[in-house]
C-alpha cells in the first residue's frame, strides 16, 4: 500500500520524537562512537555491521576535511555527524521536522553546529540546492524511500558535482524468498505501510542510476545470513553469534564460487561518481 509524503512525514515524526528524551551524552555521535556501536550486539546497528562497516570503510576511504556532503534521506543523522567530526561541510536532508531538530541537537552536543545545517523537505524538489552543490551524497535505508517521488534521482544526479561520488546502502529486493519474508514482518509488526516498504531497490534502480552515473560500484552481502532478522534482539548470545558468523563466512565462500547469487542477496552497497564535464 503506497502512502502519501504527508503520512510517511507523520509517521518518521512519531519515530524520531523517541528520541527526544535522551541525554546529551546519548545523543553525541563521531567515528568512535560508530565504530564502538557496530562492534556492540546490543546496538541496533549491529545486525547490519558488515553492511555499515563496509559503508565506513567506503565514506573514509579519502579524506573528508572541507567535502561539502549531503546525508540524504538523513533520519537521525549519525553518517552526516561523523563526517562532520572528519571536518566536512554536512548538510541533512529529511522528510521529517522532528528528524532535523534531532539533527542539530546532536550537532551541538557533538561539537559540529559550525559545519551543520539541516534541510526538511522531500526528495523529489531539491531546488534549495545548487547544482553540482555536495562533493559527497551518502543515502543510508533511503533511497528505496524516495524512488517514488517524481524527478527524485534526478534531482540527486543534479546537486553532485561532475566528479562526485554517491554511496548507497540498502536492503537489496531481488530475492523474491527475502521478500516475502520481509512482508510478513511488516504485517506481524502492524507496520506494512511504513514509509513506502513496498517498493526495493533492485537490479532496475542500479541500471537506472548507471544511465546517469559512471563507474557504479555494487557489494552485495548477506544471503544465507539474513538469516539474522530471526535473531534481532538476541545477539548478546555467544551462540548466535557465532551461528551468525558462520552463515557470513559460508555466504563469501558461496558467492565466490556462484558470482551469480549476488543479485539475491539481502543487503548491498553501492557506490557510484558523476561523469566530469568534457
Amino acid at each position: 500500500m503506497s502512502i502519501t509524503a504527508g503520512e510517511e512525514r507523520a509517521f518518521y515524526d512519531r519515530v524520531y520524537s523517541q528520541f527526544s528524551g535522551l541525554s546529551d551524552d546519548a545523543l553525541v555521535c563521531n567515528r568512535h562512537v560508530i565504530e564502538k556501536n557496530l562492534a556492540n550486539p546490543d546496538h541496533p546497528i549491529y545486525e547490519r555491521r558488515r553492511l555499515y562497516g563496509t559503508v565506513l570503510r567506503v565514506l573514509l576511504s579519502q579524506p573528508v576535511a572541507g567535502s561539502r556532503v549531503l546525508d540524504y534521506g538523513c533520519g537521525t543523522g549519525d553518517w552526516g555527524l561523523m563526517l562532520a567530526s572528519e571536518g566536512a561541510q554536512a548538510t541533512f536532508l529529511d522528510l521529517s521536522d522532528v528528524a532535523m531538530r534531532l539533527v542539530l541537537r546532536r550537532a551541538r552536543v557533538s561539537g559540529v553546529e559550525h559545519r551543520v545545517r539541516a534541510v526538511a523537505g522531500d526528495a523529489s524538489n531539491l531546488s534549495c540546492f545548487a547544482d553540482g552543490e555536495f562533493d559527497l551524497i551518502y543515502a543510508s535505508a533511503a533511497i528505496h524511500h524516495t524512488l517514488k517521488y517524481p524527478n527524485a534521482l534526478a534531482e540527486l544526479v543534479r546537486v553532485l558535482r561532475p566528479g562526485g561520488k554517491l554511496v548507497i546502502a540498502e536492503t537489496y529486493g531481488n530475492n523474491p524468498l527475502l521478500n516475502a519474508a520481509r512482508r510478513i514482518r511488516w504485517v506481524l509488526c502492524r507496520e506494512p505501510a511504513e514509509a513506502g516498504e513496498e517498493i526495493l531497490f533492485n537490479d532496475a534502480h542500479i541500471t537506472a542510476l548507471s544511465a546517469c552515473l559512471e563507474c557504479v560500484q555494487i557489494t552485495p552481502m548477506g544471503l544465507m545470513a539474513m538469516a539474522k532478522r530471526v535473531f534481532r534482539g538476541r545477539f548478546r548470545s555467544l551462540i548466535v553469534r557465532q551461528f551468525i558468523n558462520c552463515l557470513e563466512r559460508f555466504d563469501e565462500v558461496l558467492l565466490r564460487l556462484k558470482p551469480s547469487l549476488r543479485r539475491y542477496c539481502g543487503e548491498v552497497v553501492v557506490v557510484a561518481h558523476k561523469p566530469c564535464v568534457q
